[in-house]
This record gives C-alpha cells, structure tokens and sequence, in this order.
C-alpha cells in the first residue's frame, strides 16, 4: 500500500483522474472485478493526494458510464443470443432473466433500482442493448444511478479516515444497507405493478 500511495503521489492530478477514469472504464468491461472496492481504493489514494471530490467522481463515473456504453453497444450490435452466451459464461444469466422480468413491467425504474443490487448492477448495460433500450435513456440511468452509488463510495473515501481498512470495513457496510433499501424498492415495485396489473384485469376481463 505504502508503495501504491508513493507511486500515486507523484503522479500529476490530471493523470491521476484520468487514470480513475480508465480504472471504472476496465472495471465497467469485466464485471466480476470487485468494483467498488477498486472505487473505493482509488478514491482513498485520491483523497491522500489531495484530490478534487467532484472531479474524483466526474472521472470515475464518466469512466464506468462509456465503459457500460461499450458493453451496451456491443449487446446491441449482436443481439441477445451473443449477450446470453457472454452472461452464461460469466454465471450472471440467472440475473438477467429477473431483470428482463423487471424491465417488461417496470421500464426504466427496473434498470435505475437494479444499478444498486449486487448481481444485477453488472447485468443492467448489456440487457439494455440487447433490448434495444434506447442509448440516450440508458447512458441517463446508469449516469444518474452511478453519480449516486459512486458518489456515497467516493466521500466515504475521502470522509473516514487514514486507515484504508477503515474504509473497506465502512463501505462494507454501507453497501449492504443500500443493496437492502433497492431490493426492498424492488419488491416494492413489483407489489404495486401486481396490484395495478390485477386491477387492470378486473376491468378489462378479455384484454
């Protein structure tokens, strides 16, 4: 670690956020690396530098919103049997039938909520292509959702402490709470989507 924060404190700013940068956009790509822990470290290396806070999460959002784009295109460009073939690969296709689910009743709400959900988050760019989400309401949602998410993963960075282990030991936390609250929205949706589904039915018998 002591070598890490030497390298980066001599790196000039502009090269450290466009390294942030390029870390959530390779992060974005491989989705099982642990990116909020990456987040999190590069954050914390940041803030011992002395790093700007909203130019630490300019640079990691940007970064992980072209990286998700890239994906995104890609699964629009070869169609949902490539997209199950790479999720498959990865053991990520059970996620993306629940989100498929979610997105047929929810729409884009399913796609905002499922970027704060562990084993979802990383499903959301690639589905979005493969339905033909349109690229403007999809790089919007996942911006939007990112700034949130890397946002509260960044000022614990720059909040907590000295102690990095400090850190991973509150993101720990955190992260499960806010994993808690969006399954909680999710399930909630999925009430209230019933409850209007059946109405509608009652209504509407040979619909």
């Amino acid at each position: 670690m002591n070598t890490l924060m030497d390298w980066v404190a001599a790196l000039d700013l502009s090269a450290l956020y466009a390294l942030l940068a390029l870390t959530a956009f390779i992060e974005s790509i491989f989705p099982p690396a642990p990116a909020d822990v990456v987040v999190a470290l590069g954050a914390f290396l940041a803030a011992r530098r002395g790093a700007s806070y909203p130019m630490v999460v300019a640079s990691i959002v940007s970064g992980s919103a072209i990286g998700a784009m890239v994906i995104y295109g890609a699964a629009r460009r070869f169609g949902a049997d490539w997209m199950h073939a790479q999720l498959r690969r990865l053991k990520l296709i059970g996620a993306e039938e629940k989100l498929e689910r979610m997105y047929d009743h929810y729409g884009l709400a399913a796609l905002f909520v499922s970027r704060f959900v562990p084993g979802l988050r990383a499903v959301v760019p690639p589905m979005a292509g493969a339905l033909r989400v349109p690229w403007l309401r999809t790089v919007v949602v996942i911006a939007f959702a990112s700034t949130l998410w890397y946002g509260i993963i960044i000022w614990i960075s720059f909040r907590v402490g000295d102690d990095w282990e400090q850190v991973r030991a509150t993101l720990h936390i955190v992260g499960r709470r806010v994993g808690l609250t969006a399954v909680v929205l999710i399930v909630a949706l999925a009430y209230v989507g019933r409850r209007l589904w059946l109405r509608h039915r009652a209504k509407h018998p040979l619909a």
